[in-house]
């Protein structure tokens, strides 16, 4: 009789140690779940930020690949031209031309009391200027201070002129001041020739 009563205890301890350790597995298992839906769900957050991000990338990339295929516009092209309207004398060395009739300024970037001309955007530009001159006066193609081409017209004499062009083709950086000036060496003589036959102007264009 008393060793029947050991064993059911032992049994009743056993089967309580056993109800214990489930329970105690049960809630492990659930709090893994838990752990497993939360990253569940946390990754996916996560892939759809990241889609969204790619979609947005791809949306960009695309938006500049239709940029670069559309024409400019009126708000990006970039073209000056402007002129003397009378003859220019007594120069000096090392004189900035101020012409002073603005025909085309499409970006409102020359500034004719300093003939100079600042670039709106980087990219590359053709710069021209065309010059009558009665006598000799060389003159300098001027970026940022510095000389980038010259011209050197000069007439035989008897008053007649002789028309000289320079033409430039450079890659230029937004906020570059570009102008025409008489050479930093040589003194000017005579008179920059602006007539009913022909005009003095500077001109330039982005490609």
């Amino acid at each position: 009789m008393f060793s029947d009563w050991l064993v059911s205890i032992f049994i009743l301890g056993f089967v309580t140690q056993s109800l214990a350790s489930l329970e105690a597995l049960e809630d492990e298992l659930i709090l893994l779940k838990a752990a497993f839906y939360r990253q569940t769900d946390e990754t996916n957050e996560r892939l759809k930020t990241l889609q969204k991000e790619v979609d947005d990338l791809k949306r960009e990339n695309l938006n500049k690949d239709q940029a670069k295929a559309q024409p400019r516009t009126s708000e990006t092209t970039v073209a000056l031209h402007t002129c003397f309207t009378n003859d220019v004398r007594f120069l000096g060395r090392n004189q900035i031309l101020l012409f002073n009739k603005v025909v085309t300024d499409t970006q409102n970037r020359y500034t004719q009391s300093t003939g100079t001309y600042s670039i709106p955007f980087t990219g590359y530009y053709v710069i021209t200027w065309v010059t009558p001159a009665v006598g000799n006066i060389p003159l300098e193609l001027v970026v940022n201070g510095e000389p980038i081409g010259r011209t050197d017209p000069s007439s035989t004499g008897n008053g007649a002129s002789q028309s000289t062009t320079g033409l430039a083709v450079l890659r230029l950086f937004e906020n570059d001041n570009v102008s025409i000036r008489t050479h930093t060496d040589a003194t000017p003589t005579g008179a920059i020739v602006n007539n009913i036959w022909q005009d003095s102007c500077f001109s330039l264009w982005q490609i």
